[in-house]
């Protein structure tokens, strides 16, 4: 275990800023998929059963939680070149508001949110090229939240 997580040290392992450029290539996109889902696959490979179970049950409420962010920051966006009524819209305000300390709970940033909102949102616009680096981008996410999400069950256990 030590010898994966040291592995942790190696940062171009995971996405950077210049990974989110349109300018990357998809190739290299690629290979740092690969690479993250080998290492991962090893590191929840040496999961014990209560920690799968619980590492399962979290990234299924996690789940639920990011499906319903996304939908309400949908209406947000929505709502924004469509005003109908200030009340509804201010109520929507405060729903992400305590949605996003939700999220914050499960040890992730707002950064992540909004980098996990955008490839959610170019998957249903833009190109064929935006939507495969889009997806190649939120399956490198997808890994990284769930080891944010087993490093936490781990904190909280140990």
């Amino acid at each position: 275990m030590a010898a994966l997580l040291s592995n942790l040290d190696n940062d171009s392992m995971f996405l950077e800023e210049h990974d989110l450029q349109t300018s990357t290539e998809i190739d290299a996109l690629e290979a740092k998929y690969q690479e993250i889902e080998a290492f991962t696959r090893l590191l929840f490979a040496d999961m014990n059963e209560v920690e799968r179970t619980r590492h399962e049950t979290i990234k299924r409420r996690f789940e639920e939680l990011k499906v319903t962010l996304f939908k309400n920051s949908d209406h947000l966006l929505s709502q924004a070149k469509h005003p109908d009524s200030g009340s509804a819209q201010k109520a929507l305000r405060e729903a992400q508001l305590n949605m996003m300390f939700d999220w914050e709970q499960f040890g992730l940033t707002e950064d992540m949110f909004f980098k996990l909102y955008q490839c959610h949102r170019n998957q249903l616009i833009g190109d064929a090229d935006l939507k495969m680096r889009a997806a190649l981008i939120e399956q490198i996410l997808a890994i990284e939240t769930n080891l944010t999400l087993l490093f936490k069950i781990r904190q909280l256990t140990s």
